[in-house]
């Protein structure tokens, strides 16, 4: 059964706003371009400080009529009214814009209020509108028809001479298919998709951010130029965007058996709690992160396997050389002591990057915390020795 108070049309509708207000600011009028999101209105250009171009948005999940006593029309010319009225914008030097997927019916208001210029007719449309503010029985649109109605007839036609209705427009599906193309010459075609993620993710930090502290600072072109020339940078050949730096680890008592056998490779050799958390956090980060370069096919598995193979390669130097440093001493305290050095030289050091623009320690140390938890790699002189068991269980576990 459809729940009637169901808040999905309208959540849609905030995330539609939030979308297509990123792919208006992809197409600036000019490198100074700068908006605000539910300022004066869903969306706002602003020009040396004040409203050059005021715009609503109105998502329909199923295309309907725009007609001249529609509510899209009526909530809209309401809230554009008000503005007017209190005296917030000027209606001589503000375009005041109407973007929605619905379709204008013919020879309505908003159909002659078109941005095609041998179709459009503004005194035709103010005719059809005050007769709609007059003499419509829409219960609903009344405080509308009022507002508009208390204009001057100067008002009126200031107003209606620079409203434009895009009708028709991309819904939420196709406002990213158009960001993905206003994306396509910042980086190579198969990565564009995992770019958009990412800077979507950013813009919508970034609202989010604008409307909590209702900041009268405008979000503006160069900021998003900015935001996505470091992510072409970090999808080149040589790099990989890091995504993980913020990620809050679990605690070890949250961690499934099957990883945790590191940890008690760290614990053969006596490493404090404070680096085993940070041990956890490294190990957690470089999971995610490599799971998601796989997923958004950055990474492919062939390179992966190439990457561990190059690590366990220079383990295996230093742990054959640690091994014939000890000789005959085999007190616990000192295997303890040696393994320690050699954990200290993969926990300090840096000098394995994945790609070679891509040097985020947490990957690697992350990396070297997953082969340990497979045996791969160690640090005691006898991990293997002591540890196979819980391999072995975890292995039976799983079967």
């Amino acid at each position: 059964m459809k729940n009637k108070f169901s808040a999905h049309a309208q959540a849609l509708g905030y995330l539609y706003q939030v979308r297509y207000a990123l792919l208006l600011l992809l197409r600036p009028k000019d490198y100074n371009s700068q908006i605000f999101i539910e300022k004066l209105d869903d969306i706002s250009f602003e020009q040396n400080g004040s409203p050059a171009e005021l715009i609503q948005m109105k998502h329909h999940r199923r295309k309907g009529s725009l007609t001249d006593a529609s509510s899209d029309i009526w909530k809209t010319l309401r809230v554009w009214s008000e503005a007017v009225l209190d005296g917030v914008v000027d209606t001589q030097s503000t375009t005041f814009s109407l973007i929605t997927n619905e379709v204008a019916s013919k020879g309505s208001a908003a159909s002659l209020l078109t941005y095609d210029s041998k179709k459009r007719n503004v005194n035709q449309a103010l005719e059809i509108l005050i007769h709609t503010a007059r003499n419509s029985e829409n219960n609903n649109n009344s405080k509308a028809y009022e507002k508009f109605l208390q204009l001057t007839e100067q008002q009126q036609k200031a107003l209606i001479n620079n409203i434009y209705i895009l009708d028709c427009s991309e819904n939420i599906i196709e406002t990213k298919e158009k960001i993905f193309y206003e994306l396509r010459l910042t980086t190579r075609p198969e990565v564009i998709s995992a770019l958009f993620e990412r800077l979507e993710g950013i813009w919508f930090d970034k609202v989010i951010k604008h409307l909590m502290i209702e900041s009268r600072h405008p979000i503006t072109f160069r900021e998003i130029q900015d935001h996505i020339n470091d992510l072409q940078e970090q999808f080149q050949c040589d790099n990989l965007p890091i995504d993980f730096l913020d990620l809050v680890a679990p605690q070890e008592d949250e961690l499934d058996e099957k990883d945790k056998i590191f940890i008690e490779q760290l614990r053969l050799v006596a490493v404090g709690n404070k680096r085993i958390e940070k041990a956890i956090s490294d190990y957690y980060r470089a999971f995610h992160q490599r799971s998601k370069w796989v997923r958004d096919e950055l990474l492919m598995i062939d390179e992966l396997d190439k990457y561990e193979e190059r690590l366990v390669d220079e383990w295996e130097r230093k742990f054959e050389i640690m091994k014939e440093n000890l000789e005959d001493d085999t007190s616990e305290n000192i295997l303890q002591k040696e393994g320690r050095k050699l954990f200290n030289w993969i926990d300090e050091n840096n000098i394995f990057p994945i790609r070679p623009n891509c040097d985020e320690p947490y990957i690697e140390r992350g990396s070297y915390h997953m082969l340990s938890n497979q045996l791969r790699v160690g640090w005691h002189s006898q991990f293997y020795e002591r540890l196979d068991y819980l391999l072995n269980k975890t292995m039976e576990e799983t079967l």
